[in-house]
């Protein structure tokens, strides 16, 4: 289990937790083609939706507090947290949230997955005895209380999968290196800034959804680029 989801996560550079909810449904069989819903960004946008609603409610009450010129209650909901507002939000109060929620963005992305990693999927999905479209589902993991339970597997669990070999590679390959369960999507990362050439940071960057390259930089613990070409001249000088 723990092989085959580091292969998808480092062949398409979706975050764990993504690849952890991967469904055979998301798969289009013959082409290849996967598509996800991206749970971040998904959730981010469904937070900033959230928060737009209770503003809105926020205002519908100071805006009825000032008409009744009532200061005390104006200055009340001005000063409310947001928290505390959607706790006394009537069923019409909620509805906004709602309606803004449902409309909220869906973040998707499409990856090709290589013909091998389709091979094992099929193979994968006739062994399965449990058919709820899982491709990591809890229901697989060699235990007699995870056979019982339902859902996807956790980061958790595939990090305690693949943590005796993560600690073998550090100790006896290149112990500066810190691995773990996200170190499949940077790899990814990586590979593909190296395949893009000039605009590989640019382009990786654009992969990860990073919304800057010098963010997607510092994900990969490149260092600064301005620190690397001052080095440079500095050593042309002395030369």
């Amino acid at each position: 289990m723990g092989a085959a989801l580091v292969d998808i996560a480092t062949v398409t550079g979706w975050r764990t937790s993504d690849v952890c909810n991967f469904r055979y449904s998301c798969i289009n069989w013959e082409t290849g083609i996967a598509t996800i819903i991206v749970a971040k960004q998904t959730k981010a946008a469904e937070a900033r939706a959230t928060r737009k609603g209770i503003e809105i409610v926020r205002q519908q009450r100071k805006d009825t507090a000032r008409l009744a010129g009532d200061h005390i209650a104006y200055m009340h909901w001005d000063s409310v947290s947001c928290d505390e507002l959607a706790a006394g939000m009537t069923d019409e109060e909620q509805a906004i949230v709602f309606e803004l929620v449902a409309k909220a963005e869906v973040k998707h992305d499409t990856k090709q997955l290589p013909p091998g990693i389709i091979k094992r999927l099929r193979e994968r999905q006739e062994r399965n005895l449990v058919d709820d479209d899982l491709v990591f589902s809890r229901s697989q993991i060699e235990s007699n209380r995870c056979q019982s339970l339902e859902g996807s597997v956790t980061r958790q669990t595939i990090w305690k999968k693949l943590h005796g070999v993560m600690t073998w590679f550090t100790h006896f390959v290149n112990n500066k290196l810190r691995l773990s369960a996200y170190s499949a999507r940077k790899i990814a990362a990586f590979n593909m800034m190296r395949r893009g050439g000039e605009q590989g940071l640019l382009i990786a960057s654009e992969m990860l959804g990073h919304s800057n390259p010098a963010v997607t930089r510092t994900y990969l613990q490149l260092g600064s680029q301005a620190g690397e070409l001052q080095a440079e001249m500095a050593m042309e000088v002395m030369a």
